[in-house]
């Protein structure tokens, strides 16, 4: 791929995924991918114990089917949290709203009417799916490796790979990126396959259904997920509406533009060249294309793809920065409040194309050591 790049011409990077995992064969369906609840219930538990050692008052607590739908403030300073359980005093506290872009923004735009810029931008993520395959033996052919090899691929190994490209869109600079899975499974129907396979895609946007997989045994498997930023557009944003639940009182307003279009069309065509010209050992006529549903549908010669009708990755709805129109400022404290913090995808000036968990994940992490260092000060 990487020697191919020069003829994917809005492209500027290729790599093997970064979060791309590589472990044994998972001989059980027990659940082994990483999630947030154990680890962060272990931190509530130890500083639970460690408090109860010193004898002072842990005050680190989860509470479960609790929803704040406004915070209470006085000079401009949070007082008071009003939840579906009562109202929580906050006292002396900091605040930090640790969210999805629109749930927080909901809250400050029914709680906090001087941050008048909050919820006036807009930014997200839009999807192309194209899932392609290739004979095994066209890859095959080029290498030269021992017989055996080829032979334990073409029969019974399990191989999978991860890559991520990343492109600009010339006309506009509006940047995508593929997440490309590539899957070669000569025995799709193995429960061991199936169980690593399941535990190994790196997501389900990227993932082939069996269907794909049990009528592609001499080939190989190309699942990609295109993501493309939505990006400089004024007349996207949300809005506080007149609706009574103030959980849900947001009107979204978002506007296609030319610009969403071009960056569209060329994250489509540069996945059809990286497939055609980039990957293929032996040209575009060795590419099939699957068509219809991920169950039902059927491969075909001819291109096809699947624009999802949704957007995914919201952003950018109280952007940080220091200049006056930013929302929040560097200390990523909320401006025109003393004591309210934000974190999340709604920091983001701008979303770019990449995915946002790592960032979201840093940007929490440096908030926390600020908070930690100004209290121990």
């Amino acid at each position: 791929m990487k020697q191919n790049l020069q003829d994917i011409k809005s492209a500027t990077r290729v790599q093997h995924a970064q979060i791309a995992v590589g472990t044994p064969t998972i001989t059980s369906t027990d659940v082994e991918k990483f999630s947030t609840p154990g680890p962060l219930l272990d931190q509530v538990i130890k500083c639970q114990e460690e408090a109860k050692k010193r004898q002072i008052d842990s005050r680190l607590s989860i509470v479960t089917e609790c929803i704040v739908t406004r915070i209470w403030q006085q000079e401009n300073q949070a007082t008071a949290l009003e939840t579906t359980r009562g109202v929580v005093n906050v006292g002396d506290s900091k605040v930090i709203l640790a969210m999805g872009s629109i749930p927080s923004t909901t809250l400050v735009l029914n709680s906090f009417p001087q941050a008048k810029n909050a919820g006036k931008r807009f930014t997200a993520h839009f999807i192309s799916a194209i899932v392609a395959r290739i004979p095994r033996e066209d890859f095959l052919e080029i290498f030269d490796w021992e017989e055996s090899i080829k032979d334990d691929l073409r029969k019974k190994n399990l191989e999978l790979a991860a890559i991520y490209l990343a492109g600009v869109d010339q006309e506009t600079q509006g940047q995508y990126h593929i997440q490309l899975s590539a899957i070669s499974d000569p025995d799709p129907t193995n429960k061991t396959h199936i169980d690593t396979a399941a535990r190994n895609m790196p997501d389900v946007v990227a993932t082939a259904s069996p269907q794909q997989l049990e009528t592609s045994t001499d080939y190989i498997v190309f699942v990609c997920a295109v993501l493309g930023e939505l990006f400089d557009n004024p007349g996207n944003g949300l809005q506080k509406n007149d609706g009574d639940d103030p959980t849900t009182n947001v009107t979204l307003q978002v506007l296609e533009t030319d610009k969403d279009l071009s960056l569209w069309d060329t994250m489509d065509k540069a996945t059809f060249e990286v497939l055609e010209q980039g990957l293929s050992p032996k040209g575009k006529d060795r590419v099939e294309y699957w068509h219809g549903d991920p169950d039902t549908g059927q491969w075909k010669r001819e291109r096809h793809k699947i624009r999802v009708p949704g957007l995914v990755h919201e952003a950018s709805t109280m952007w940080i920065g220091d200049d006056e129109e930013a929302v929040v400022g560097l200390d990523y404290r909320l401006k025109g409040v003393e004591n309210v913090y934000i974190t999340g995808a709604s920091l983001w000036p701008t979303g770019g194309s990449w995915n946002p968990t790592l960032t979201m994940v840093a940007l929490a992490q440096h908030l926390a050591d600020n908070v930690t260092y100004s209290h121990t000060e």
